[in-house]
């Protein structure tokens, strides 16, 4: 047993103002307002980048900064964020994060366009950073050994809980507005303040110097930004352009810099030592991976409803329930045996399943309906759901108390780093995919007309130019095919009244819109395939490091466990 765990272990007795005991329970209930609302913020966006495009104008590149930004804000800030709390107590930065996600939450809801939108997105990425691995940080630090497992286990099952609520909540809210979805949080931020100012006590690492690393913040967050801004505009500015190279080099050398700097300085924002404990390595690797493979599969599969099969954002909400609510049932499932089963063989199998279910959905076809997306999605949500539960608790099961904060921060960045590029990635590859299945189908399209014996040469060039313009705006636009280029009547497009014999032919420019609906529905499905095949593959690199963590140490009260100080509230 290490130096720092030689001691036995005593629960602190945490005060709360007014000299009120601590119940942890209730300081984790306290705690998941904003931690849920954090979570749920990234998940309800999802189903609502459609209308969010639409209303505000704008292409799927660019909606896409709206998860982005919150992404990668949350990302760069999670490990500042951990330190912060350890140096400056983590009920104070909790409370801080709220009051900013809740400032940034009703900023988005009066966004007047896509810049304010993004910019706003941001701001509430600060706050979320806070709120996710200081929540963590507390209950790892307030919980006796012997029910930890199971706080850890409640706290994954809302993880599970909001990536369940999360579409459903966003297909009735959009119905209204897409601006619900963001005034949505306002209630739920001040209940948990209240909650926390009463319920949560003030702990911070005593030992822990006030100040701050600026030189690796920048450079840390200089290396998130230039990665994800490369990504996601790859295709637009060219992959070998030097906008695009400048990127991924300035990415490179602020990555250098940063670990450079962070092995010189006193106080580092990430501390390297941690990166001994094996599990912790593990785990932070394998969640980096899973973030890649669920955040990015999760928007491509809201728009393979939405885009592809011609669902609304209702309809996308209720068609993706299986996945969130499977998830959310094993959360819980793998809390319940966490005392009889091994976790770190539930984490296993946890990464394989999400990889078989993401894999599973290249086979979609064309005439695939919803019974054959759901299967899929319980399959990927089981797997999310172990994930979950169990790698939080094997990646601090071996840290010091006293570095929690900062522990929790890496790997919860590890896991929104992945978020942040499987949005970036996945988006970037599926914009790619369409606009060459666009030409394909169009191609397609056009080569049936011009076969059509039955129709004058002057009807045939209206249809063309028709299958022209259309597929241009869908290539522009990043939109699916089935909503645009399908969408159109022929017997309308064209003026039969004005032709010679018109009604007669009807019946050819009903076939021929079955052709040409066919071609462009055969275009949106298949154009997501290889996206799903990206997702899968990163799933199943993510397996190999989740074989080497290990299961935490069951201890019971008055056992040795790990050092650290706590400052009474």
């Amino acid at each position: 047993m290490q130096a720092e765990q030689a001691h036995a272990y005593k629960q602190p007795e945490f005060k709360l103002p007014g000299g009120r005991v601590m119940n942890p329970w209730m300081v984790l209930l306290s705690l998941m307002f904003g931690f849920f609302m954090s979570l749920l913020d990234a998940t309800v966006v999802n189903i609502a980048i459609s209308d969010i495009q639409r209303d505000l104008k704008t292409d799927l590149t660019t909606v896409s900064w709206v998860l982005s930004a919150y992404n990668l804000v949350f990302a760069v800030l999670l490990v500042t964020m951990g330190r912060f709390a350890d140096q400056y107590g983590r009920k104070l930065v909790f409370m801080l994060g709220m009051i900013m996600f809740s400032l940034g939450s009703f900023l988005c809801a009066i966004a007047p366009s896509i810049e304010y939108l993004i910019a706003f997105r941001a701001i509430q990425g600060i706050g979320a950073a806070a709120l996710n691995p200081i929540s963590l940080a507390l209950i790892t630090v307030v919980f006796p050994p012997a029910k930890r497992g199971g706080a850890f286990a409640v706290w994954g099952a809302a993880a599970g809980m909001a990536a369940a609520i999360g579409p459903i909540l966003g297909g009735f809210l959009v119905t209204i507005s897409w601006r619900w979805i963001f005034f949505v949080n306002l209630p739920f931020c001040i209940i948990g303040l209240v909650m926390v100012w009463f319920f949560v006590p003030e702990t911070r690492d005593q030992n822990a110097s006030r100040k701050i690393d600026f030189l690796g913040l920048i450079t840390i967050s200089s290396t998130m930004f230039c990665l994800v801004l490369a990504i996601i505009e790859g295709n637009s500015w060219g992959w070998t352009s030097g906008g695009i190279l400048g990127l991924f080099a300035t990415s490179i050398i602020s990555l250098a810099l940063f670990i450079f700097i962070e092995n010189r300085v006193a106080q580092p924002i990430v501390d390297f030592k941690l990166f001994k404990y094996r599990s912790f390595v593990a785990a932070n690797i394998t969640m980096f991976m899973f973030g890649i493979g669920i955040q990015g599969a999760f928007l491509i599969l809201v728009l393979f409803f939405i885009q592809a099969q011609g669902y609304t954002q209702l309809g996308a909400a209720y068609a993706l329930i299986p996945l969130p609510v499977a998830s959310f049932i094993f959360s819980a499932l793998a809390g319940r045996f966490n005392a009889k089963l091994n976790p770190r063989y539930m984490g296993i199998a946890g990464t394989v399943i999400v990889a078989i279910g993401l894999l599973s959905l290249v086979t979609l076809g064309v005439n695939d309906g919803w019974l054959d997306t759901a299967w899929r999605g319980i399959i990927i949500g089981a797997g999310m759901g172990l994930c979950f539960t169990t790698f939080p608790s094997m990646a601090l099961s071996e840290i010091p108390f006293n570095r929690v904060g900062v522990a929790s921060g890496v790997f919860n960045t590890f896991r929104q780093i992945g978020f942040a590029l499987g949005v970036a990635i996945l988006i970037s590859v599926f914009t790619g995919q369409i606009t060459d299945k666009v030409v394909t189908a169009r191609t397609n399209a056009i080569n049936a007309v011009q076969a059509s014996q039955p129709l004058p040469a002057q009807v045939k060039s209206n249809i063309v130019t028709g299958l022209q313009n259309s597929a241009s705006q869908a290539q522009g636009s990043g939109e699916g095919t089935s909503s645009s280029s399908t969408s159109y009547d022929l017997t309308k497009l064209v003026p039969l009244a004005n032709i010679p014999n018109g009604e007669a032919l009807r019946p050819e420019l009903v076939r021929l819109n079955g052709v040409i609906a066919g071609e462009f529905k055969a275009a949106a499905v298949n154009s997501f395939d290889f996206t799903w095949l990206i997702a899968g593959l990163v799933a199943v690199v993510g397996i190999v490091p989740a074989l080497f963590t290990r299961a935490p140490q069951r201890r019971k009260e008055g056992e040795a466990a790990p050092a650290f100080v706590a400052e009474m509230g």
